[in-house]
């Protein structure tokens, strides 16, 4: 009787869990075995040795298990040696062929690869990339009790954010790790960490401590010279922050000697690119070129973005700086290739990830085949056993007649039904064995179709999902740009009409206060000045009142300048501004000064020039520029104010374009004080504007 559909299907079902099940626990032992010996020979100093063998057992190895946790060690190799994208290659092949069981080893494997993939990308300058894997981990991890895994992830969580300029969550997690980890790795690193953030709030004496602790910890170990370095350079950065240069560049120099000894790229270009940025503001510019040009080739061979893109930009600031233009304008166009590259990368990863799922997909396809084909085999085999069966009987029949001759005769009738029985039964054989075989192909192809409909269903629906998720980006970009703008207007008019009824008030005080004490005195001299013939005795009378006079109109002065100038601290004031223009705006201004005690005691006029300055120049970038970005240095030295304005909006030419109301009057300001104003800029290349006023005037 042929087999009814749904025998077939529930016995190919146990053929496939069998199937799946056939590897020896003897072979599963020994690839173990051969694995951790891998790993023995990575940790104890032959990197080399254990890359070699990996390679040459990853084609052996049959268990999931086996090849996931070589690929893994493939991953830390690279990982080492600053090969990027070969450490996300293999990372992402042991995480394809980690164990579908959900056991503490598959897991611990999963956590372990996240950490590499947030370690690659933050190599590679994709931050955002970098935090989502360390969030992914640390849940992980969490979930599963893993907490010496936990707080590495939180660890790495945290550096992440101080390459995205979130400086306090960072701390937190920093703190948050010395108080609860207890891998002494961790502390350490959390120990420089702290260090270079309080360095970062010019609390250098608090970074100090942290940064002695995390050195006494280095110097007991002498596996710890990456730490060791780390130290060096946030050492180095305090030098900088103190304006101790020359002692800045032989710190850097030592770290720099440390890691070359070592083979530590990744902190040889960290160290490289501090130091061009020395010399760079020392003006040192044949240094600082060679400096950036020589890290700039080690951070192409190392795929460092990051590196890349900030060796282009400091390259093209030094040929701007030499008025070589055209060499400043390939940096430029190199910079933003790199720039637009990264952004890339993070939809280049999402279709990687998409890839192999597609490509998991047909191999399980191809594996479900071959179990089929495998059925076949084993019911192929089956069948040859029934016909030598049935071949063994033939031969003890014939026997049994050369036995029996005597009744051969007898039997012949017999002999004649059993043969024409077995023909019957081996035409029943042969129909049963065509309809089996039917009905596999039927399964077979059935099996196809169900695959394939779902998988392209799958894709059409993604493909949509694609188009609907960017055209509703736009529309939001749209109404962003249009709230924005609107925003930007609102400002506007709310500070012009605040400007306005200041004016009136402070005119209406003026007009008030010359009238009634300074035309009061100016009438009473000048009648005094009439009777002065008559009355030589009333001189000393005049000059009392001229004095009274005089000190009236320098009260006057100093009450014209404004509330906020005459009773707050003028870094304090610049500081509040640039917050109500941030919420106001999109635009990101970061403000440096030095030194703060001795700005803050500056003549209050000047400080209210200054603070005019400083206006004017936002109010332009805000209404002109279309900038997200304003740094700005104010730095009181020799006697001497420097202040330098910077913006990356899309600048104007200067040897064409005129200067405004704005300008003219910066410029009138700043003669004013025997100063010297300077306007650099370049269409799409923003706006630079240095002005120096001596305090001592001439």
């Amino acid at each position: 009787m042929p087999f009814k559909l749904q025998n077939i299907i529930a016995y190919l079902f146990l053929c496939y869990c069998t199937i799946g099940l056939t590897q020896t626990q003897t072979s599963i032992e020994l690839e173990d075995k051969k694995v951790d010996e891998l790993y023995q020979h990575f940790n104890s100093g032959s990197a080399k040795k254990a890359y070699k063998e990996a390679h040459q057992f990853l084609k052996k190895f049959k268990t999931n298990k086996a090849i996931a946790n070589t690929n893994l060690l493939l991953a830390y190799y690279h990982n080492n040696y600053a090969e990027i994208d070969s450490s996300i290659y293999y990372t992402n092949q042991a995480l394809a062929h980690k164990s579908i069981v959900n056991d503490s080893l598959a897991n611990r494997l999963t956590i372990l690869a996240y950490q590499l993939l947030a370690l690659n990308n933050k190599n590679k300058g994709l931050y955002h990339e970098s935090k989502k894997w360390h969030i992914k981990g640390a849940e992980l991890s969490e979930k599963h009790n893993e907490t010496n895994l936990y707080y590495s992830h939180i660890h790495g969580l945290a550096s992440t954010y101080i390459a995205l300029n979130k400086t306090q969550e960072a701390k937190e997690l920093f703190e948050k790790c010395i108080k609860h980890s207890k891998d002494a790795e961790i502390i350490l690193g959390s120990y420089i960490n702290l260090g270079s953030i309080y360095s970062s709030f010019s609390q250098y004496q608090l970074s100090n401590i942290y940064l002695q602790k995390a050195k006494a910890i280095c110097e007991k170990d002498n596996s710890k010279q990456q730490a060791l370095v780390n130290v060096i350079i946030n050492i180095g950065d305090n030098y900088v922050n103190n304006g101790e240069i020359d002692q800045a560049i032989y710190t850097y120099g030592e770290a720099k000697k440390i890691s070359i000894k070592n083979n530590f790229y990744n902190l040889e270009l960290i160290i490289s690119d501090k130091l061009g940025t020395v010399f760079y503001n020392q003006k040192r510019n044949n240094e600082a070129i060679l400096i950036y040009a020589n890290t700039l080739t080690k951070a192409i061979n190392s795929d460092a973005l990051n590196i890349q893109m900030n060796s282009y930009l400091m390259l093209e600031k030094l040929a701007a700086r030499k008025e070589d233009y055209s060499t400043a304008y390939t940096y430029s166009k190199r910079y933003s290739r790199i720039k637009d590259s990264i952004d890339n990368l993070q939809t280049k990863e999402e279709i990687n990830r998409l890839e192999v799922k597609f490509e998991t997909l047909e191999k399980e396809k191809t594996i479900k085949l071959l179990k089929i084909e495998n059925l076949n085999k084993s019911l192929n085999i089956k069948n040859k056993d029934a016909a030598i069966e049935k071949y063994e009987l033939q031969k003890a029949i014939i026997a049994k007649q050369n036995e029996n001759e005597v009744l051969q005769l007898q039997n012949r009738a017999e002999k004649r039904k059993s043969e024409i029985a077995i023909l019957k039964e081996k035409e029943q054989l042969k129909a049963l064995e065509l309809d089996r075989e039917k009905t596999i192909k039927y399964i077979v192809l059935g099996a196809f179709f169900i695959l394939l409909v779902p998988t392209i269903g799958l894709l059409v629906i993604y493909y949509q999902k694609l188009q609907a998720q960017s055209l509703l980006n736009l529309k939001e970009k749209e109404v962003n740009a249009q709230r924005v703008n609107s925003l930007k207007k609102d400002q506007e008019i709310k500070i012009i009409k605040a400007s306005i009824r200041g004016q009136d008030l402070e005119r209406k005080k003026i007009a008030q206060e010359m009238h009634d004490s300074i035309g009061g005195n100016l009438a009473a001299i000048k009648l005094q000045f009439s009777q002065l013939s008559n009355h030589p005795d009333k001189a000393q009378l005049i000059y009392s009142q001229l004095d009274d006079t005089y000190e009236q109109v320098r009260n006057l002065s100093h009450n014209l300048l404004p509330k906020k100038i005459r009773e707050n601290d003028f870094v304090s004031l610049i500081t509040e501004y640039i917050k109500t223009v941030q919420e106001a705006s999109n635009i990101k201004i970061n403000i440096h000064f030095y030194d703060e005690e001795k700005i803050n005691t500056l003549n209050k006029i000047l400080q209210n020039e200054l603070f005019s300055i400083f206006q004017e120049l936002t109010t332009n970038t805000l209404k002109y520029a279309d900038a997200d970005t304003i740094d700005i240095q104010l730095d009181l030295l020799n006697s001497c104010i420097f202040f330098m304005y910077e913006d990356n909006g899309k600048g104007f030419d200067v040897s064409v374009t005129t200067l405004g109301i704005g300008l003219t009057n910066i410029k009138n300001r700043v003669n004013d004080y025997d100063g010297t104003l300077h306007i650099d800029s370049k269409i799409n290349r923003g706006t630079n504007i240095n002005i120096e006023i001596p305090l001592e005037q001439k």
